[in-house]
C-alpha cells in the first residue's frame, strides 16, 4: 500500500490485515500534524484498530498523547486501539505514566499485529 505519510522521518503506512497503521521512525513536534491526519484517516474504521510500532524509533510525550486521544475517543464508540510491537522503552514510559489502563487502548503483541 502507499504510504499515507512520507516524511524524512516519518513514514505510516495503513495495514489491511488487521486493519490499522504501522508507524515507523520518528515522531516529534515536526510530525504531530502527520500523525494525527493518519490516524484520522482511520478513525472511521468499525472495530479494533491495530498500529504497529515496532520500527517506531522516537516518539515524544506530546505524539504518545495523541495515540491515547484516539484510544479514548474510539472507546467512546465500543471499538479499541491496539499498541502492537511497543519498543520496551516506549512500553515503559506508558505503563510509567499509568496510560496503559487508557479506556480503548490495548497493549498487544512485542512484534507485531
Amino acid at each position: 500500500m502507499d504510504p499515507l505519510v512520507r516524511t524524512a522521518e516519518l513514514t505510516v503506512v495503513p495495514t489491511v490485515s488487521p486493519p490499522g497503521l504501522r508507524i515507523v521512525g520518528v515522531v516529534d513536534a515536526d510530525s504531530h500534524r502527520h500523525l494525527r491526519d493518519a490516524l484520522q484517516s482511520v478513525a472511521s474504521v468499525r472495530g479494533g484498530l491495530c498500529l504497529e510500532m515496532s520500527r517506531v524509533e522516537f516518539l515524544d510525550l506530546a505524539g504518545l498523547r495523541l495515540l491515547m486521544t484516539f484510544a479514548r475517543a474510539r472507546a467512546a464508540r465500543h471499538c479499541t486501539v491496539e499498541l502492537a510491537g511497543v519498543p520496551p522503552h516506549l512500553l515503559q514510559v506508558i505503563t510509567l505514566i499509568g496510560w496503559d489502563t487508557t479506556p480503548g487502548l490495548r497493549l498487544g503483541a512485542a512484534h507485531g499485529c
